[in-house]
């Protein structure tokens, strides 16, 4: 069974909430799991939140924590609070996730490894309208960025959705690893 996690809103400095995080996550659960909403491009609900937390208007911090951390979190928070006056805004479970992507690959290998993750999604993920398409052209030769026919090609789009342990799990596969510079992501979108 997957980690099921919280949105929080604190009220805070971004740099302090995450010192905070990074302490409590030590003492408590040093492998434990959290989401910054700025750090992982999560969708804030409205594009004033976003701005807000941006430019530090309004100092409020959205993460993503899992349930097993929330309550000693907030047992913890108190001590935080006596110093810094920030406090919890809000909080709600995430029942789940999705983002939309869009790619082309010029490679097989990469190609395969895309194919590869998008087959092998992580339990209570899916795909939804998946559109792939391959191309492979016998006059080109190669696989240049900049060449004017390619050899191969692989695009597809899409929407993965479902557990948000696992749309985080594959969304930062994708961000973090070999397919990043052929692979456009979205934000991911939280669902409450």
């Amino acid at each position: 069974m997957s980690t099921t996690f919280t949105e929080i809103v604190l009220e805070g400095r971004f740099i302090m909430v995450k010192g905070f995080m990074l302490g409590f996550l030590g003492c408590y659960k040093p492998d434990g799991k959290y989401f910054f909403h700025r750090k992982e491009n999560i969708r804030r609900e409205t594009f004033g939140e976003f701005l807000k937390e941006l430019f530090e208007l309004d100092n409020y911090v959205h993460f993503c924590i899992e349930d097993d951390l929330l309550e000693p979190f907030k047992k913890a928070l108190p001590l935080y609070t006596k110093a810094t006056g920030y406090e919890i805004k809000s909080e709600r479970p995430i029942k789940g996730a999705e983002f939309s992507f869009a790619a082309e690959v010029y490679n097989r290998d990469l190609a395969g490894k895309l194919k590869d993750l998008l087959e092998h999604l992580p339990e209570g993920v899916s795909l939804k309208n998946y559109v792939p398409s391959e191309e492979v052209n016998e006059d080109a030769k190669g696989f240049e960025a900049y060449a004017p026919l390619h050899e191969y090609i692989f695009r597809a789009k899409g929407i993965v959705t479902g557990d948000f342990e696992g749309i985080m799990k594959t969304y930062l596969q994708i961000k973090r690893g070999d397919l990043s510079d052929f692979v456009i992501l979205s934000q991911v979108k939280l669902h409450f």
